[in-house]
């Protein structure tokens, strides 16, 4: 005889068919109009952000205002079953990994300094050890502790051989350009002094010298050592910036030899030459982001060494002393391809909020359309026009390198412009 659901004997198995109806009965809100699980979810990333914050807090990080690092991936073990107090081990072990995320991901958000190497030694983006010695240093690698070392640019040829060192010292001297591997930079680092670390990895560099610090090859001033290196750091997420790090000529001074020279001058082509390798480096960034996030296999070492010997081989070609001008540059001389031939046009058509003093060279900085700018005496005589590169107005702004110019100073310009135009 068969038994009725009423009448079934106690933790008899449900039908599937039971077990579904209770299944969705739990998951919607109860009959007082409580929480739905969405909610109770959101509760619960709101509660750990909370605490996330106040660890933050005890390891440097700010107490109030905009955190630096926009989100944290981190490891999350929740115990499904057994007493309450099980509970506790699992909460130490998650504040573990929220404590060791956190330390990398704020060390990755003030990690990076343009013209500085990271210290391990000193946990500091900038230390006494972060920046050449002198003006023939380049970046060496890392000591087992962390510590920055530089070698000068002569030794560093010596100590690997390199054929031409002696060219370095010919007349006219010869540029030479050495490209080294993450691991002959970082192979030394110890666990906890950068080894493997999320926050701040040199992926390779190009060292080059030794260069004429103003970028005229056929001068006689001071030569300087370059380190063009390949940075990455990451800010608590899986995403990696990579970028490119100039140590031993800053940015600026690229920029100010470009602006003072020939618009075919070995300065302009090195600026461009930078641009178009921080092009490719942000390229290879966004590629191996998309990699990570489909779970693609990318050869990353082979990626990073193909875009460095390109750089040394641009840096090569545009730092090689020529005797004259070709033919074919004299012609686009003449023909007037580059910003110069609008110089005037720009200066005209240019509103005050587009005119800028060069606090440093006491120039005026005239902005055209398409990134042109141009550079102007007070009295009205260009001197150089150049294209800039993408955030360089912004980097000047904001070094006060560049301010714009008053409504009397732009008046006073433009009277100048017309009159320079009429002599």
């Amino acid at each position: 005889m068969s038994g009725t659901a009423d009448d079934r004997a106690p933790g008899a198995e449900e039908t599937a068919p039971a077990k579904r109806r209770k299944r969705r009965r739990r998951s919607k809100p109860d009959d007082g109009g409580g929480p739905s699980l969405e909610e109770r979810a959101a509760r619960a990333l709101t509660e750990l952000r909370v605490l996330a914050r106040e660890l933050a807090a005890e390891q440097g990080g700010p107490r109030s205002g905009r955190f630096p690092v926009e989100t944290l991936d981190v490891a999350l073990t929740i115990p499904m079953g057994g007493a309450p107090e099980q509970v506790r081990p699992a909460a130490q072990t998650l504040l573990g990994h929220l404590r060791e995320r956190l330390d990398e991901a704020l060390r990755g958000a003030v990690a990076f300094r343009e013209g500085h190497v990271y210290c391990f030694h000193t946990d500091q983006p900038e230390s006494p050890y972060s920046q050449p010695p002198d003006a023939n240093a380049v970046f060496a690698g890392y000591a087992a502790n962390g510590r920055p070392e530089w070698r000068s640019f002569p030794n560093l040829c010596l100590e690997r051989r390199e054929p031409r060192v002696d060219r370095l010292y010919a007349d006219p001297p010869e540029v030479i350009a050495i490209v080294q591997t993450a691991e002959e930079l970082s192979g030394d680092l110890l666990p906890g002094f950068g080894r493997r670390s999320l926050a701040y990895a040199v992926l390779g560099q190009v060292v080059v010298g030794l260069v004429p610090r103003d970028l005229d090859l056929r001068g006689r001033g001071e030569r300087v050592a370059v380190t063009l290196q390949l940075v990455e750091t990451t800010q608590g997420t899986r995403d990696h910036r990579l970028r490119l790090n100039l140590l031993g000529l800053p940015s600026d001074d690229i920029i100010t030899a470009a602006a003072e020279a020939d618009e075919r001058s070995p300065a302009e082509a090195f600026r461009k030459v930078l641009r178009t390798a921080r092009q490719r480096i942000d390229a290879l960034g966004r590629q191996l982001a998309l990699a990570a996030r489909r779970g693609e296999e990318v050869d990353r070492d082979r990626l990073v060494e193909q875009i460095l010997s390109r750089l040394r081989t641009d840096v090569l070609r545009v730092l090689k002393v020529r005797g004259h001008r070709t033919q074919h540059a004299e012609v686009r001389h003449q023909s007037g391809e580059r910003p110069t031939s609008l110089a005037l046009q720009d200066a005209r058509a240019a509103v005050d909020g587009r005119l800028f003093d060069d606090t440093y060279k006491h120039t005026i900085v005239v902005l055209g359309p398409k990134q042109r700018a141009h550079v102007f005496t007070a009295g009205g005589r260009h001197v150089t026009s150049l294209v800039l590169d993408p955030g360089e107005l912004e980097r000047k702004l904001e070094r006060r390198r560049w301010r714009p110019l008053d409504a009397a100073a732009a008046e006073a310009f433009r009277r100048a412009v017309a009159g320079a135009e009429r002599s």
